[in-house]
């Protein structure tokens, strides 16, 4: 029997291995925490060249998420079995002319790295796809987890979609879903959302279209209302970065005079497209009242929406509504676990906010 690895496995890792991250400076801030709560099932979320949707499951959390990397997981209704999807990309220096030529390259690539004293292949199955006219492969693999521990035996069931980039044909997006624990075959209550997952994947370009240049180009002359117009023209044909920049420029006044009207406007098209600046910035909007009432729960939507992609100051704001009692009743907990979230996610105040208020009596105590 082979053992094999593969590029899901190294996010899956980050399951079980979250590293202790601190926010800059000397505020002694906690480690960041294995969980990030996600709450808005299906969003859109942005990657560097992709789009992926967040799957539509309750009880998801975020464990690690970059440019190019995500790690998501979810306790299933057994508390024996645990869920992961996992976004990553790969770069093997090569380009893929067919599905077939990759899934050869890929079913070697992934014979090599789990720990052969853990893991162990039962069946593996490589196939050659095609996803949004790209070559593609989808795999399947089936094999025993012996754990770290004796008697931590389980069955680990990885399903998943690699494919060449469209733009970057020797760069590959690989999203993956898996199930770990005392169960013989895969969830189909997994199952479905799963492959939902992996159909929600869709390119995006890597270059800036000539005209995001020539914004650019304004934007340095000093000229901020022409490039305006030029990110406004490339918001209406579905560029969500134009959209957020418009919409932060008009909301604010930035070189210009304010139209927080138009600005939200721009911000909630950049916002449908997942774009994590366009969340925080309305979610600013409302906190401070940028052209409308102050609203903190409208504030605390958007917010919560960004710190759905482990945005530390969306974060550090909902703690500090919690702590205030913005919205309902004060709620300390609720504030620190927050700022915990921050810190742990590089927000220096966060984590002095965390240190100063005696946020330590509510982490959980050390096993002994």
């Amino acid at each position: 029997m082979r053992h094999t690895t593969i590029a899901l496995a190294a996010a899956l890792a980050l399951l079980a291995a979250a590293g202790a991250a601190r926010a800059q400076g000397d505020a002694k801030a906690p480690a960041a925490p294995l969980a990030n709560p996600v709450t808005n099932r299906g969003a859109t979320w942005p990657f560097a060249g992709f789009l992926v949707s967040v799957p539509d499951l309750p009880g998801l959390y975020s464990t690690h998420l970059t440019p190019e990397v995500a790690a998501l997981g979810r306790l299933a209704a057994n508390p024996l079995r645990t869920w992961t999807f996992t976004v990553l990309t790969l770069k093997p220096g090569r380009p893929f002319a067919s599905g077939r030529e990759l899934a050869e390259y890929m079913q070697a690539r992934r014979e090599t790295g789990f720990d052969p004293k853990r893991i162990v292949e039962r069946a593996h199955k490589e196939t050659a796809h095609e996803h949004a006219g790209r070559p593609c492969t989808r795999y399947a693999i089936d094999a025993a987890d012996r754990g770290e521990r004796a008697g931590d035996a389980a069955n680990l069931f990885m399903r998943g979609m690699t494919c060449a980039h469209p733009e970057k044909p020797d760069l590959l997006v690989d999203l993956g879903y898996a199930e770990c624990g005392a169960v013989d075959a895969l969830s189909p209550d997994l199952e479905r959302p799963g492959d939902a997952f992996l159909a929600s994947l869709r390119f995006t370009s890597f270059a800036p279209p000539a005209e995001l240049r020539a914004a650019q180009a304004r934007m340095r002359a000093n000229d901020v209302a022409g490039a305006v117009e030029i990110l406004k023209r490339l918001a209406a044909a579905g560029d969500s970065g134009a959209a957020a920049l418009a919409g932060a420029i008009l909301v604010h006044g930035q070189g210009m005079p304010a139209d927080p009207a138009e600005g939200r406007k721009y911000l909630e098209m950049a916002a449908k497209g997942g774009r994590v600046d366009a969340l925080f910035t309305l979610g600013a909007v409302y906190d401070k009242g940028l052209g409308v009432p102050r609203d903190p729960e409208a504030a605390a939507k958007w917010f919560s929406l960004a710190a759905d992609q482990r945005d530390p100051q969306s974060q550090l704001n909902l703690g500090i509504f919690e702590w205030n009692g913005e919205n309902a009743q004060r709620d300390p907990r609720k504030a620190c676990d927050w700022w915990r979230m921050a810190a742990g996610n590089g927000n220096t105040r966060a984590g002095l906010l965390f240190r100063d208020n005696g946020c330590k009596q509510f982490e959980p105590a050390a096993k002994q």
